[in-house]
């Protein structure tokens, strides 16, 4: 009897190890797999970082070139810009009709710089804040310059490319 009981306490140790040696390889392969995952994410954030702070430069360069079709081009279809002291403007053509006298105005005209940028975990939003310098020149030749801060919502869009979404600014004044 003693020699039953001994094979059915081996037995039973080699099926223990056995099964915690099958768990802890499978943890270990699923902590694997989180570490790729959490690692492809940030590599795949830092590329929405750099992606968002190129296009936010070109817009940039379209308002101070004054290119109204690039600077709207920017935008979201269904996009929304909360203007200081003005409605809310819905809609790519609306926004459109917002920025053509703003880019008609003489002068070095509207340029921004990016101060920060956060691209949510998720990877389909994020949001820059920044400073801009709106500089006019009336009929007489005297400029104007006019400094402020600005919130841009970006969105990523179907084609991988990222679009403004919501758009607001206010003065330093």
């Amino acid at each position: 009897m003693p020699t039953v009981r001994a094979a059915v306490l081996l037995l039973a140790a080699i099926f223990i190890s056995s099964f915690v040696t099958a768990c802890t390889g499978s943890n270990e392969k699923t902590a694997q797999a989180e570490l790729e995952r959490a690692r492809v994410a940030q590599l795949t954030r830092a590329a929405d970082e750099t992606a968002i702070r190129a296009a936010s430069a070109a817009w940039s360069h379209a308002a101070t070139a004054k290119d109204l079709d690039k600077a709207v081009s920017f935008y979201a279809d269904d996009a929304v810009v909360l203007p200081n002291k003005a409605p809310v403007t819905r809609g790519k053509e609306n926004i459109r009709k917002n920025w053509a006298p703003l880019l008609a105005l003489p002068g070095p005209g509207l340029s921004w710089k990016t101060g920060s940028l956060e691209v949510a975990r998720s990877g389909d939003i994020a949001y820059e804040t920044g400073a801009y310098d709106f500089v006019i020149t009336d009929k007489n030749g005297k400029s104007s310059d006019a400094k402020g801060k600005y919130v841009v919502v970006w969105k990523k869009q179907t084609d991988g490319s990222w679009k403004v979404v919501v758009d607001t600014d206010n003065p330093d004044q």
